[in-house]
């Protein structure tokens, strides 16, 4: 039976890594530990590049042939590019959009009481404007920055809260990037933090400089958005 309240998220997309190293291939390139998860769970996770800074953020979820991270669609070609050239020396293979992601009322929970479906069919109900801004505004409020392409590659998982967000594990083995993300984490050098902002809607878009100095990174339709911004001497 069709579950007629599936809404496409249009913001989002879904990347697949499938094949029987699947695992032990994501394992060296995301901030969090897929082994500690199930397939009926999303997990937070961040993808960095060498310098540790963060390329996209998103959830992990485990399939029967690999797993899916779903990302913002504005990275899709990022990610592709960034993972090209290390997926052809394992036994696995990337796929692109072969899923849709869509509102749902049960599935994986991605916020209190929201939840979504990932499905190689379309969205039956089609497109929900007031779901994607109810979500983005759960997001925003709990500081959960889904990063889209202005600021790729612009900070470090800590400058985003991703590591209170439960993105980042530094217990985990190695990761590109993680030698830079651990050594400011434990020498407590992390100099800009995230926090909640207001914004003008009408002149300011991400990656903006706003008037105290931080930097715009998520905004949603209420006004309220998430800064980057220097981080208080203790």
């Amino acid at each position: 039976m069709q579950n007629h309240n599936l809404y496409t998220w249009k913001d989002a997309s879904v990347i697949s890594i499938v094949g029987p190293d699947a695992e032990n291939f994501l394992q060296g390139y995301i901030t969090s530990d897929i082994s500690k998860s199930t397939q009926n769970e999303l997990k937070p996770m961040s993808v960095t590049d060498i310098k540790g800074r963060v390329i996209c953020s998103g959830w992990t979820t485990k399939q029967k042939l690999g797993i899916d991270l779903i990302i913002h669609r504005s990275l899709n070609l990022s990610v592709e590019s960034f993972f090209g050239p290390y997926i052809q020396f394992s036994k696995s293979n990337l796929l692109i959009d072969q899923k849709k992601v869509c509102h749902s009322d049960s599935g994986l929970q991605i916020a209190d009481g929201h939840f979504v479906t990932l499905t190689t069919d379309e969205c039956v109900a089609g497109f929900s404007a007031a779901r994607d801004q109810k979500l983005l505004e759960i997001l925003t409020e709990n500081k959960f920055v889904f990063v889209q392409a202005r600021i790729s590659q612009k900070f470090l998982p800590q400058q985003l809260g991703l590591h209170s967000a439960g993105a980042v594990d530094f217990n985990k083995g190695c990761y590109l990037g993680q030698e830079i993300v651990a050594r400011v984490q434990f020498r407590g050098s992390v100099k800009k933090e995230l926090t909640i902002t207001k914004f003008k809607k009408d002149t300011e878009r991400i990656g903006d400089k706003l008037s105290d100095g931080s930097i715009l990174i998520q905004t949603a339709a209420s006004g309220a958005g998430l800064a980057v911004t220097a981080a208080k001497s203790s």
